[in-house]
């Protein structure tokens, strides 16, 4: 007869195999905002207590990645922290210090640039600036859900199965999805003559 794991000592186990690729998801996904009173590493603290509390879920349906339930538990005590941090009551976060006018964090953007980098062959650098603001301006006029499975593919490196499980969408929908995303993405990049 097999013993059974206790669901600290199994969650503790869990989480050192995938607290790398949370810190990554949490640190990409924050919104600047919110990093004037949160580090990522917090943050990452505060999902692996909201995990403790959601064994069954973490436990249930075996055939979903266990990443993919992770994932969910971080962005969901993401939003919670955004929720109370930000809300109404609390010192305008807002004035702590001066906002930047977009939504990525550095962080963020530089995974973007980096990403537009290694898909088209540069002749010669540009300005940091210059590369972020073409960046946001492709950001903005690229679907939300081309934009999601890129994300998911290559900033937290889902792979196929996960991306799929996340999005509740077939494999093979998944795959094409992120397919197209990638060419539109590449299209848009070596339009802009400044990564080609």
């Amino acid at each position: 007869m097999a013993t059974e794991i206790p669901g600290n000592l199994w969650l503790a186990e869990l989480w050192q195999e995938h607290k790398e690729r949370l810190l990554k998801l949490l640190t990409l996904r924050m919104p600047p905002v919110l990093l004037r009173r949160l580090s990522p590493e917090d943050l990452l603290q505060e999902t692996y207590l909201a995990c403790g509390t959601r064994l069954d879920f973490l436990q249930a349906e075996p055939q979903v990645p266990i990443y993919v339930k992770l994932r969910r538990i971080a962005l969901q005590t993401l939003a919670d922290q955004e929720r109370y941090h930000l809300g109404a009551g609390k010192r305008d976060a807002m004035k702590e210090s001066t906002p930047d006018s977009d939504e990525q964090t550095d962080g963020a953007m530089d995974a973007w640039a980096g990403f537009a980098d290694s898909i088209s062959s540069p002749r010669s650098h540009i300005e940091k600036l210059e590369r972020r603001a073409i960046i946001r301006r492709l950001l903005r006029e690229m679907p939300e859900t081309d934009r999601e499975i890129l994300q998911l593919r290559h900033f937290e490196e889902m792979s196929n199965r996960e991306c799929a499980a996340a999005l509740g969408i077939a494999e093979k929908a998944a795959s094409i999805r992120y397919v197209r995303a990638l060419k539109r993405f590449q299209e848009a990049v070596n339009g802009t003559g400044f990564f080609s």
